[in-house]
C-alpha cells in the first residue's frame, strides 16, 4: 500500500476504538509508520489477539449508558472512532453512545477525533451527492450517523473530521458463490464502495495533512452497476452468472469524493472497484 512520507519523529499518540476488520490493520499500519498506537476491543480474547500482533491493547466497552476502559487508552492526541450503529438496537442507541463518548472525550487530553461514518447519511436522490447535501436519509442507520456526526462536530474541546466511507470491500468482503447466485433485482443500481486499503490510506492522509474540522466523502470514483461487479467476481471464481432478474427501478445515489482528492491529494489504489478482482491471485 502507498505510504505517504512519515518520519519516526512524529510521535502522536493514537487510540483506535475499536480494532476489528478495519481498525486492526489500521493500527498495524500506523504503528509501522512510527505512531504510538493503542487499540481497543470489547473482550479479553480480542485484547489478547491485538497483543499477539505487538499492539498496545485495552478492553473498552461503550454502550448507551456505560463507558468503561483504562485511563491509559484515553491518554492520546488522536482518537479514531470506528463503531458503526447496529440497526437491531434502534437509532437512539448509537446516538446515546456517541453523546456519552463526546462527554467523556472532553475530560481527556484528546484534541483530535476521526469519526468513521458512512455514505448511508445521504438520501437516495437519483444523482450526485456531495458533502454539501443536507437531505436527511430515510434509514435509521443513516439518521443515527448524521446525529452522531453533528454531536462530535459540535464539540468545543476537540476537533473532529468525519469520513463518510462507501461500502467496504476487499479481502474477505467480496461476493462469494452464494451471494452471486442469489440474483437480486436491485443489481442495476450504481455502487458506492471503497477498498479497505484505501480506507487506511485516507485515514493516514488526514493525519499527515493535519486536516481537522472537515467532512470528507471517501468512495472510489468508479460506480459500476452491481451486476457488473458480480459478473467480475463470478469470472474470478470460475462460475456462471445466474439468469438476470428483471431490474426494478429503485432510487440511488452517486457519492462524489472530489473534496477529499483535492484537499488531501489522495490517489485511490482501487479507484475502479472492478480492479479488486484483477489483483487477486488466480484460482487454480
Amino acid at each position: 500500500m502507498e505510504n505517504p512520507a512519515l518520519t519516526l519523529e512524529k510521535k502522536e499518540k493514537i487510540s483506535i476504538l475499536s480494532c476489528g476488520w478495519l481498525g486492526k490493520p489500521l493500527a498495524l499500519h500506523l504503528k509501522a509508520a512510527g505512531y504510538n498506537v493503542k487499540g481497543a476491543r470489547t473482550s479479553p480474547e480480542g485484547v489478547k489477539e491485538l497483543e499477539a500482533l505487538g499492539l498496545e491493547a485495552y478492553n473498552v466497552i461503550l454502550a448507551e449508558d456505560v463507558l468503561t476502559g483504562p485511563d491509559a487508552f484515553w491518554e492520546a492526541d488522536i482518537l479514531i472512532v470506528n463503531i458503526p450503529p447496529r440497526k437491531e438496537r434502534g437509532k437512539e442507541a448509537h446516538v446515546s453512545e456517541i453523546a456519552l463518548l463526546r462527554s467523556f472525550i472532553e475530560t481527556t487530553p484528546i484534541s483530535k477525533v476521526i469519526f468513521v461514518s458512512s455514505t448511508s447519511v445521504y438520501k437516495d436522490i437519483n444523482g450526485l451527492v456531495t458533502e454539501e447535501n443536507e437531505e436527511i436519509p430515510e434509514t435509521p442507520n443513516g439518521q443515527a450517523l448524521r446525529e452522531a456526526e453533528n454531536l462530535l462536530l459540535g464539540a468545543e474541546s476537540f476537533n473532529t473530521t468525519v469520513l463518510r466511507f462507501g461500502g467496504l470491500i476487499g479481502y474477505d468482503r467480496l461476493p462469494d458463490q452464494r451471494r452471486i447466485m442469489e440474483g437480486r433485482k436491485s443489481n442495476a443500481q450504481p455502487m458506492n464502495v471503497i477498498h479497505r486499503d484505501d480506507c487506511i490510506g485516507v485515514i493516514n492522509q488526514v493525519i499527515v495533512k493535519d486536516a481537522w474540522g472537515e467532512i470528507f466523502n471517501a468512495c472510489a470514483s468508479g460506480h459500476p452497476q452491481r451486476t457488473h461487479y458480480y459478473k467480475a467476481a463470478a469470472q474470478h471464481l470460475g462460475i456462471q452468472m445466474p439468469r438476470r432478474l428483471p431490474a426494478e427501478e429503485e432510487p440511488y445515489k452517486i457519492v462524489g469524493s472530489s473534496k477529499l482528492r483535492n484537499m488531501l491529494g489522495y490517489t485511490f489504489r482501487y479507484d475502479d472497484p472492478l480492479m479488486v478482482f484483477s489483483r487477486l491471485p488466480n484460482r487454480e
